[in-house]
């Protein structure tokens, strides 16, 4: 009998676990917080293997790609970065936010590589 009386009392515990973990992650998709316009640029001479992922979103690549290069997403917070590997001289990325230019890397390290990136907080 004892089980029975449990049954309903699990049944809410787990829809209530079930809504709060949902509420969670779409307040990190900016659908009950604040959300931004985030876009990705990459300039330069020639083609280059860019790897970028937005706030919530998993790693992407593409490789040899020629520049330029721009990809844009709204997003909740969370980082935000894109790095370009075999990047000659003369490579940059940036990174807007709403409009604004946020972060700008303008010279390729020893190894060929550049990367931008950028933390949005409510």
């Amino acid at each position: 009998m004892q089980s029975r009386s449990l049954r309903p009392r699990v049944t809410s515990l787990l829809a209530a676990g079930a809504a709060a973990v949902s509420a969670v992650s779409m307040t990190g998709c900016g659908l009950f917080g604040k959300s931004w316009d985030v876009k990705m640029e990459v300039t330069g001479p020639a083609a280059a293997d860019i790897s970028y992922s937005f706030a919530g979103d998993n790693d992407d690549t593409v490789s040899g790609r020629s520049l330029p290069w721009t990809h844009a997403q709204n997003v909740g917070f969370g980082f935000n970065q894109v790095g370009v590997a075999h990047a000659p001289a003369g490579t940059v990325c940036r990174i807007y936010v709403d409009g604004k230019l946020k972060v700008e890397q303008k010279k390729p390290d020893p190894h060929g590589t550049v990367s931008c990136f950028v933390n949005l907080q409510g």
